[in-house]
């Protein structure tokens, strides 16, 4: 009787750590999944905010240049958009203000990274 009853619970077990297993993959799958929507809405507002501060300054800094600012921001990468973003969210500290902003870094740096490799292949 005892070796059913450890026979059943093993099975118990097993099956419970696969309901857990398979829980964290489908939680992991749909964080992935608002994080990439969550930066797909901000990002435009984003690079839309750091192209008029790209354009002031800019304009401020380069005056006597040929180029129009609008042309020169308008010359910029979205990877050192990226670049610029990720550096004014790491000075201004606004990644330690909410989980959301967190990912939201996090999903960046991964974004800007898999453009480093692409560039460097």
């Amino acid at each position: 009787y005892d070796h059913l009853r450890n026979e059943a619970q093993k099975e118990n077990d097993e099956f419970l750590k696969t309901i857990n297993e398979n829980m964290q993959k489908n939680i992991k799958e749909q964080v992935k999944e608002q994080v990439k929507v969550q930066v797909s809405r901000i990002l435009p507002k984003i690079e839309q905010a750091m192209n008029e501060q790209l354009e002031a300054k800019v304009l401020s800094q380069s005056s006597n240049s040929s180029k129009t600012s609008f042309a020169i921001v308008a010359d910029l990468s979205e990877m050192e958009l990226k670049k610029i973003l990720l550096e004014m969210m790491e000075g201004n500290k606004s990644i330690h203000r909410s989980n959301e902003q967190r990912n939201i870094y996090k999903a960046l740096v991964e974004a800007y990274e898999s453009d480093t490799i692409i560039l460097d292949t």
